[in-house]
């Protein structure tokens, strides 16, 4: 059986992705709060969605970086 390994290289760029989409679920937020005039303390209580809605965000991502990778090696095929 083949072992896989998986650097801190990657665990960081997978921490630093996971970052982002929290932070951008969280901007969402935001302006859901200031376009529906909500009290502040939503920013709060609404955490648990805002994960949620961040880890939706990462698995779209991953599922585009997997379209990505088999998108390049069709590709790569077609071409040889």
């Amino acid at each position: 059986m083949k072992d896989t390994l998986i650097t801190s290289k990657i665990k960081k760029r997978e921490i630093v992705v996971f970052i982002i989409c929290f932070v951008a679920a969280y901007i969402l937020n935001v302006v859901g709060i200031i376009y529906y005039k909500s009290p502040a303390i939503e920013l709060v209580t609404q955490l648990h969605v805002v994960l949620i809605l961040a880890i939706i965000f990462y698995l779209a991502i991953i599922i585009l970086r997997v379209l990505y990778l088999l998108l390049s090696r069709l590709w790569f095929l077609i071409k040889k």
